[in-house]
């Protein structure tokens, strides 16, 4: 049967350009049938078809990228089913090359498969950074809604979505750093962990690490442009509340004139 691996390049900081040659180089030399994408988040964001295509085949697909749980939740929101069996995914952030190469090999063991490498670039230079929610653990607390300063997430219901990844700001993981779930992962966050999309997490080690990151951002200037949006909201409240009294107590005047 066929098989394929597809490898995502990261239009990240994650992998050395060392890295990538060599990864690169050992796949050519071998009998893999490899497909390179440029970047798995700007594509699943601005390319979905061509992402869904290439994963939507019979054949058995090799995912080489981040953390496992930051890739589920990519192609979740892309529409992508990751537990059918035929998608398996391999973190190249806990391997070095050699030890990838081997599990390459033993995937590929039982395929059909001869060397033809293709790649899929991303058509826009938006750097596709943005924030995926977890919803396995994100309690609808609504505090990053009300946190980020450039309408990334919205509220529907019980549930906050993020509804203009675009409008993130490149390499600013603020609202993650104050989600109290953990819920709010950043695929290209360079540092690791929950944030990160790590699979195992440490919750008393994460619930120190937001203490800390909560004292540093209430005396930062973030902080205080959001406090200056919400006493703005507060009073377009104010005045639209008014607005819509006055208008109603203008109506009720011209209904009693007619009586």
């Amino acid at each position: 049967m066929k098989k394929k691996i597809v490898f995502c390049n990261c239009g990240g900081n994650l992998l050395t350009a060392d890295f990538k040659e060599e990864m690169f180089g050992a796949l050519k030399d071998g009998n893999v049938d490899f497909i390179k994408v440029s970047d798995l988040c700007s594509l699943c964001s601005t390319q979905k078809q061509d992402i869904k295509e290439l994963l939507s085949s019979s054949e058995e697909t090799l995912v080489i990228a981040c953390h496992q749980r930051a890739v589920k939740l990519l192609f979740n929101k892309t529409g992508i089913e990751t537990e059918t069996g035929k998608i398996h995914l391999l973190n190249f952030l806990e391997q070095d090359v050699s030890t990838l190469l081997g599990k390459i090999k033993d995937f590929n063991a039982s395929g059909d498969n001869v060397s033809s490498p293709a790649e899929i670039r991303s058509s826009s230079e938006w750097p596709a950074w943005f924030p995926l929610i977890d919803y396995s653990r994100c309690s609808s607390c609504g505090q990053c809604t009300d946190f980020c300063l450039f309408g990334v997430y919205e509220k529907e219901g019980d549930k906050v979505m993020v509804i203009h990844p675009e409008g993130c700001k490149n390499n600013c993981p603020a609202c993650a750093r104050i989600c109290p779930q953990s819920a709010i992962v950043f695929p290209k966050y360079e540092h690791g962990g929950a944030i990160a999309g790590a699979e195992s997490i440490d919750e008393i080690q994460e619930q120190q690490r937001q203490q800390k990151d909560i004292d540093a951002i209430l005396g930062s200037e973030i902080y205080q442009a959001l406090e200056k949006r919400k006493l703005k909201r507060q009073s377009i409240i104010r005045n639209n509340a008014m607005e819509a009294a006055l208008k109603e107590r203008e109506q009720a005047q011209k209904e009693n004139k007619t009586i």
